[in-house]
């Protein structure tokens, strides 16, 4: 790596790289194209399948690991690992739900790619991909608080959680962007560092997390300076959690996430040659 010290990026993907309506990541280019200058691993961590990621990735080139169903599926230079649980555990718990609660339950396991694309507001190629899910399923319902715990309740007896996201509350396993965040690390300590100079291969990666979400905070607390975004359409976000390197930015979506990490990379390694401006990020 051409900076001094080995750092890793890790961000969610909706609402905080993407934008929360267009799904655009083009107010991020230069922080972006920064990263790739420096040899920093970007890696996308986020509820969506692998199958979306890859499909992304593929056409943006943007990660160069993915972190998929929170938490539940990492994949590496095409080495893919799976912690979720098995596909037939989810199915069972989401039919346990929708008959305790008083409202209907479908899920994206169980509708088509055209309600799927409705919810979404993606195109019906990406909701398919959507769709290809292995060990996590976001429901589609209105539930009141009560439907919400007992469904918690539910999924605990099965070893499962419900954790709320920026759009779904999705059934998952105990694994944690967190728990899949540790694992990363200790594959990018090998890939990453076994070229480095033998005098740099014992360093730790210096890691920043970037999201928006109470599903977002198991990896924002594991990280060395955690980013919380604000929502874009909401009023100003609290912080998430107690962190001694919250930031909160200053902008949501992608035009925030630029500012952030630019200020973070600037602090550790020196201001980017390529352009003088400052960016503010506020402390939360």
């Amino acid at each position: 790596m051409p900076q001094s010290r080995a750092i890793a990026i890790f961000t969610d993907l909706d609402g905080t790289l993407l934008d929360h309506d267009t799904y655009s990541w083009t107010d991020a280019r230069p922080a972006l194209d920064r990263l790739k200058q420096l040899s920093i691993p970007l890696i996308a961590v986020s509820s969506k399948t692998l199958a979306e990621l890859e499909h992304i990735n593929q056409t943006s080139g943007l990660f160069d690991g993915l972190i998929g169903e929170n938490g539940g599926v990492i994949a590496l230079n095409g080495n893919v690992e799976q912690y979720g649980p098995a596909s037939e555990t989810v199915d069972r718990t989401r039919e346990e739900i929708k008959s305790a609660v008083t409202v209907p339950v479908e899920s994206f396991r169980t509708v088509s790619p055209e309600i799927i694309a409705t919810e979404t507001g993606l195109p019906l190629e990406d909701a398919i991909r959507a769709g290809q899910r292995h060990c996590s399923d976001p429901l589609i319902w209105q539930p009141a608080a009560k439907d919400i715990a007992l469904a918690r309740k539910i999924a605990e007896k099965h070893d499962l959680t419900l954790v709320k996201g920026g759009r779904f509350h999705t059934l998952c396993g105990p694994s944690s962007k967190g728990q899949a965040m540790r694992r990363m690390v200790e594959r990018l300590s090998v890939t990453w560092l076994e070229d480095a100079p033998e005098n740099k291969r014992q360093q730790r990666f210096t890691t920043i997390a970037l999201g928006d979400s109470p599903n977002d905070i198991p990896m924002l607390a594991e990280a060395d300076y955690a980013v919380q975004i604000p929502s874009k359409h909401g009023k100003r976000s609290m912080p998430l959690l107690d962190h001694p390197n919250l930031r909160v930015a200053p902008k949501p979506g992608p035009a925030g996430w630029n500012e952030a990490v630019n200020d973070i990379l600037d602090q550790i390694i020196g201001p980017d040659p390529n352009t003088n401006k400052n960016s503010e990020v506020l402390h939360g």
